[in-house]
C-alpha cells in the first residue's frame, strides 16, 4: 500500500482522543484474517473508533498504547459505557478505563499503566473477556492475523479488533446453516454468538424446536477458535428421519438425521459398579470437551481448534458431543441385560477420553462373568471385559474447609475421576447425620471436595463419624472433629 492509497483510505490510524459514539456494528461487513488493512482502518473511522492525525500519515507500524487499546476495545465491542465526557480534570482514557473495570476487564483503575506500549498477550486476555469468551480464541485469530511479537502495532489492533467485532453476543442472532455430526451431535453456525443466557439448557431448549420431539440433553457449546459455530448435543436420532427446526419461533431449517455411530475402542471395568468405555483422537475420535470454547482454558495443552470442516492437523475427527443423559446396555454371558447410565463429567478428565457408566443401585459387576456393551448411538470395537474383584478406595482422612464444604483424602491417588457423584455420611455425636457429596471436577491427587447436602452445616463441639454411602469406599475408624 503506497502512501496516496493509505491517505486515500482513510486520514490516518490513531485512537479517537475526543469522544464519540459507535456507530452500530452489525453494519460491519464480516471480516476474515486477509482483510486488507485499509478496508480495517476504513471501517473503524466510519465506526468512529479511529480518527486522523492532522499530518494525514497512517503510523500502523506505531505501538499502541494501554489506554489506546481500552477506549478502542471499549468502543468496537461495544462495551457499556457509563457517566459523561471527561471532565478538564479527568484524563481522556478515564471513561474507557472505567468502563473496561466494570466489564471485569481490568480489576482496577489504580493500577492501570496508560502509557504504557500494550502487549499482545495482554490484548487477547481482554478481547477474550470483553467477548466473553476463551483465551485460544482470540490467540487463533492472531495467529490467522499473523499478529505476533510482544507488543501490539497499530495496525495489528485495528485487525484484531475488526475480526472480533463478529464475535459479539447477540439476542438477534440467526441461524445460518445446520448439518447432523453423528446420531448425537447437530453443528450449528449462527450470524453471530448467542447470548449467555440464550446458552444455558433450559432456554436452548426452548429456542430449538424440533419436530418429532427431539429435545437438547445438554446447552449449545461454542467451537474454540470459531465465530458463532456450536455443537449441539441432543437425544438419539431417529434413522431416516428428516427434522425440521424452528428457532425462536422465526427460522425454519430442515436437517436429514445422521446414521453416524460413535466408534470406540475399548470397555473396561474401574470399580464393583462402574466401567468405562474408551477412544483416542489419534484414530480420528475427539471428545467435544477438548474442543469447546467453556473448556479451552482448563484443558490447557489438550485443548485444540479444529478447522471449519472439522479436521485436525488434516484428519477428520469424529466429535462426541455432551453425554449428559445417554445410556448404554450392559448383557452379561447369562443374558441378563442391565440399562446403565453416564457418569456426568467424566468423558474429558486427565487428556482421557473415558466416559463412565454405572449400573443401577445396589447392583455390582460379579467377578468372573462376562459382559459385553452396546449401545444405540456408539459401537465399540472391544465391547467385552470379564469383571474382577475390584477393592474399594480407602477413605484416609475427612478435613473441613468450612460448615458446609470438606476435604475427603483417599489412601492413594486414584488417578481418574472415581468420585464421581459418589456420597459419604457423618453421623454427629449430637444424634444428628448429614450427607456429604462430591463437587464434580474437584479431585486433585488423591483429595476431592465434597459438600453437604440440603442445608446441612456442621456445628461446633460435635464429633462426626464417616461412613461411605454404598460400596464404593470404605473409611476404618475415621472421624471428624470440629472446633
Amino acid at each position: 500500500m503506497n502512501k496516496i492509497q493509505q491517505k486515500a483510505a482513510i486520514a490516518a490510524l490513531a485512537v479517537l482522543i475526543g469522544g464519540g459514539a459507535l456507530l452500530p456494528v452489525q453494519s460491519a461487513k464480516a471480516a476474515s484474517f486477509d482483510q486488507p488493512l485499509e478496508q480495517v482502518i476504513k471501517q473503524l473511522v466510519s465506526q468512529k473508533v479511529l480518527n486522523g492525525y492532522q499530518d494525514g500519515s497512517m503510523r500502523a507500524e506505531s505501538k499502541v498504547t494501554n489506554a489506546e487499546l481500552i477506549k478502542m476495545i471499549v468502543l468496537s465491542l461495544d462495551l457499556q459505557q457509563t457517566g459523561s465526557a471527561p471532565s478538564g480534570k479527568e484524563k481522556w482514557y478515564t471513561p474507557y478505563v472505567n468502563a473496561a473495570v466494570a466489564a471485569g476487564l481490568l480489576e482496577s483503575a489504580q493500577d492501570f499503566k496508560p502509557n504504557q506500549p500494550a502487549s499482545v498477550s495482554d490484548a487477547g486476555e481482554l478481547i477474550a473477556k470483553a467477548l466473553q469468551r476463551d483465551a485460544k480464541s482470540v490467540q487463533y485469530w492472531m495467529s490467522g492475523l499473523k499478529i505476533t511479537g510482544k507488543q501490539l502495532s497499530r495496525g495489528d489492533a485495528a485487525r484484531l479488533l475488526v475480526y472480533s467485532e463478529q464475535a459479539i453476543r447477540s439476542a438477534d442472532a440467526k441461524i445460518v446453516s445446520i448439518k447432523a455430526l453423528n446420531k448425537i451431535t447437530f453443528e450449528v453456525t449462527f450470524t453471530a454468538p448467542l447470548t449467555l443466557e440464550d446458552e444455558t439448557t433450559d432456554q436452548a431448549n426452548a429456542n430449538f424446536a424440533f419436530s418429532d420431539g427431539l429435545k437438547l440433553v445438554n446447552q449449545p457449546r461454542l467451537k474454540t477458535g470459531a465465530i458463532a459455530t456450536y455443537i449441539i448435543p441432543v437425544q438419539t436420532m431417529k434413522p431416516g428421519t428428516t427434522y425440521s427446526l424452528n428457532y425462536k419461533g422465526e427460522h425454519n431449517f430442515t436437517v436429514a438425521a445422521s446414521d453416524e455411530t460413535i466408534k470406540l475402542q475399548n470397555a473396561r471395568q474401574v470399580t464393583s459398579d462402574t466401567f468405562e468405555v474408551e477412544s483416542f483422537r489419534r484414530d480420528g475420535v475427539m471428545d467435544y470437551g477438548y474442543l469447546i470454547s467453556a473448556y479451552a482454558g482448563g484443558h490447557g495443552a489438550n485443548a485444540v481448534v479444529l478447522d471449519e470442516n472439522n479436521k485436525l492437523g488434516g484428519q477428520q475427527m469424529q466429535i462426541i458431543s455432551s453425554l449428559a443423559t445417554r445410556q448404554a446396555v450392559l448383557t452379561s454371558e447369562t443374558g441378563e441385560q442391565m440399562t446403565v447410565n453416564y457418569v456426568g463429567y467424566t468423558q474429558s478428565t486427565d487428556g482421557k477420553q473415558e466416559p463412565k457408566f454405572r449400573l443401577p443401585a445396589g447392583k455390582t459387576l460379579q467377578p468372573g462373568m462376562k459382559y459385553s456393551v452396546t449401545s444405540d448411538w456408539f459401537v465399540v470395537a472391544n465391547n467385552s471385559f470379564t469383571a474382577q474383584s475390584v477393592e474399594p478406595l480407602e477413605i484416609k482422612a475427612v478435613d473441613s474447609v468450612n460448615e458446609t464444604t470438606l476435604n475427603v483424602t483417599l489412601a492413594a491417588d486414584p488417578g481418574d475421576e472415581l468420585f464421581a457423584y459418589r456420597s459419604i455420611q457423618l453421623k454427629g455425636s449430637d444424634g444428628t447425620t448429614l450427607t456429604a457429596q462430591y463437587k464434580v471436577q474437584t479431585r486433585k491427587g488423591a483429595v476431592g471436595v465434597f459438600e453437604l447436602q440440603n442445608g446441612g452445616k456442621l456445628q461446633a463441639g460435635v464429633q462426626y463419624e464417616i461412613t461411605p454411602v454404598g460400596s464404593w469406599a470404605v473409611a476404618n475408624a475415621v472421624e471428624l472433629s470440629v472446633n
